[in-house]
């Protein structure tokens, strides 16, 4: 909250940075399972929609059967934006099944997105807005197939 009471709201910048936070938190989650089975295969700025991301999931090299899991995740909270280890916390609650999600039906690539804002919500954290640099490293990235990285700046 300002000095007046009002909401403390984002800049692009800000958004650019929660991206960016979110993108390498995920990162790691390339080689190790997030949620077992599922890998990360990408964490990409969703093009409608500056303030959210789509998730990427796959089943990894080793399955018998390729499956591809796709998420929208809003990055706001109210006016303030998702901290990316609650993105990243979030996520790894789906070994617990993706039985709860509806359909957003919304499109990547090709194939359904389902609606994983839900993962992500709670309390609004602070804004942490006063960082005026510029984030090093793409806002987010994806592997057309293994190996064959996109990065998205």
């Amino acid at each position: 909250m300002s000095d007046q009471g009002q909401p403390v709201t984002c800049s692009p910048g800000c958004l650019s940075r929660a991206q960016h936070g979110v993108a390498t938190a995920l990162r790691h989650y390339t080689n190790t399972p997030l949620a077992k089975p599922y890998y990360v295969r990408g964490c990409i700025p969703d093009p409608d929609d500056e303030a959210a991301v789509i998730v990427a999931l796959w089943t990894g090299p080793t399955a018998r059967e390729k499956r591809n899991l796709f998420f929208f995740v809003r990055l706001m909270s109210g006016e303030l934006p998702v901290p990316a280890a609650r993105v990243a916390s979030g996520m790894m609650r789906l070994s617990r099944g993706t039985h709860i999600f509806g359909l957003a039906g919304r499109h990547f690539d090709g194939k359904r997105v389902l609606q994983g804002s839900k993962l992500v919500k709670g309390r609004p954290a602070p804004c942490l807005c006063a960082n005026t640099g510029e984030p090093e490293g793409p806002r987010g990235f994806y592997f057309e197939r293994p190996g064959q990285l996109k990065q998205y700046h």
